[in-house]
């Protein structure tokens, strides 16, 4: 795509260069997306120094397809309680949908738990995403996840219920 159309493009989604940021959110907006566990892994956030868990889920089709939503939890002492437990609810719930089942040795750190997150790496599921307003840093809206199985058309329709009719006329042989 070259300049021209580069900037149709742009000005056709609706940028407006007097009112407009240059970066737009990247982040995905509330909504069900089919996503498949991309990876897990466990670090140390540079800023707190906890070790957290970073979950990338890749979303498989639709208009948003390749996108990725990243999740990062801790399960650090010095979290509220309703965080812990937020926390340890997404975890065990991502873990149950994509087919992982932790054992007490997979539970003893965050470093653990994303090695045996990984083993269901691949795996597709539903993500539901809310998002909610945060009152203490507006520009960092509270993201809320639930998941669950993908709904499986194959089953009951080869073509996920859609029909094609083709005449004898149009077969190439």
């Amino acid at each position: 795509m070259g300049l021209l159309d580069t900037l149709n493009e742009i000005k056709k989604d609706g940028f407006d260069p007097a009112k407009d940021k240059v970066n737009k959110n990247t982040k995905l907006e509330a909504g069900k997306y089919p996503v498949r566990l991309k990876s897990a892994q466990a670090g140390t956030n540079e800023r707190s120094q906890q070790d957290q868990i970073a979950i990338v889920l890749e979303v498989v089709s639709g208009k948003d397809k390749n996108r990725l939503e990243i999740i990062y939890m801790s399960f650090d002492d010095g979290l509220p309680d309703f965080v812990l437990e937020k926390n340890g609810r997404t975890l065990l719930k991502l873990a149950a949908m994509i087919g992982v089942e932790f054992t007490k040795k997979d539970l003893a750190d965050e470093y653990s738990a994303s090695e045996a997150l990984s083993k269901g790496i691949g795996n597709q599921i539903l993500m539901d995403l809310s998002v909610s307003p945060n009152k203490k840093n507006p520009n960092y809206p509270y993201r809320n996840y639930d998941f669950g199985p993908l709904e499986d058309k194959s089953d009951s329709d080869p073509l996920g219920g859609s029909t094609i009719d083709i005449s004898d006329e149009d077969l190439p042989f």
